[in-house]
């Protein structure tokens, strides 16, 4: 079982792998920023870097990801899902929307799963989640019809199904949006704008340090080279 932080983490790296396969694996820094999106996610989360650092041990241990470990580089993260689960790419995609924006209906998930590489009606995608959950070992179940819900929804039975439906307080992202706007200096700007431009200010602050930690080994491959040319 997965509790709600391992299941954030091992959903941005099934989502990170397929929308983003330039920053795959991914550093800790880098899942961090994915795992506090304002966007395609729910609940909200504001997770520190030693609660992502402690869940990453607890996975490594749980074997549902790897660590690589480049030489000079930052250290980097990958999931093990296709080795635990051998899903295919459309169930992943599934998968992959239930850990990290909770129980969905297959109409919802339409539009979310033709982002990663799935797209489907959502018949198709009923059929999928059929599928996952008649294994020898269920992956998701449906939901009973809740009030005022024209579609049954579906959970991933990855953790425990109270955590899998908890959602965020009405006024999470509001709250953060506000902050932004604060520090922005600008009275007038939306959530929505905001919790873009702070996604957008978190992929770039992440893009430079990766960039650092290339630019840094490159030194230090050059160094050594000089040193090798001065020993002759």
């Amino acid at each position: 079982m997965l509790d709600r932080t391992e299941q954030r983490i091992v959903g941005v790296l099934l989502e990170k792998e397929a929308t983003v396969p330039d920053t795959y694996p991914m550093t800790e820094n880098a899942l961090r920023a994915g795992c506090n999106q304002l966007n395609n996610r729910e609940p909200v989360m504001e997770l520190q870097a030693f609660e992502v650092s402690g869940t990453l041990m607890s996975l490594l241990e749980k074997g549902w990801i790897s660590r690589l470990d480049g030489s000079g580089r930052a250290t980097k993260y990958a999931h093990k899902v296709v080795d635990r689960l051998g899903l295919t790419p459309a169930e992943l995609a599934v998968l992959c929307e239930l850990l990290v924006r909770g129980p969905q209906a297959p109409g919802a998930l339409k539009p979310r799963v033709a982002r990663l590489g799935f797209a489907a009606d959502a018949p198709a995608i009923e059929a999928v989640l059929q599928k996952m959950a008649t294994r020898p070992q269920p992956l998701v179940a449906q939901s009973p019809l809740a009030p005022r819900e024209r579609e049954r929804k579906w959970q991933h039975l990855l953790g425990d199904r109270s955590q899998s439906n908890a959602t965020a307080p009405a006024n999470a992202i509001a709250q953060r949006g506000a902050s932004i706007r604060e520090r922005e200096g600008s009275p007038e700007l939306s959530v929505e704008t905001a919790s873009t431009r702070a996604t957008d200010l978190t992929g770039r602050v992440v893009a430079l340090e990766e960039l650092v930690e290339d630019l840094q080994r490159q030194v230090r491959d050059l160094a050594q080279q000089l040193r090798a040319l001065d020993s002759r």
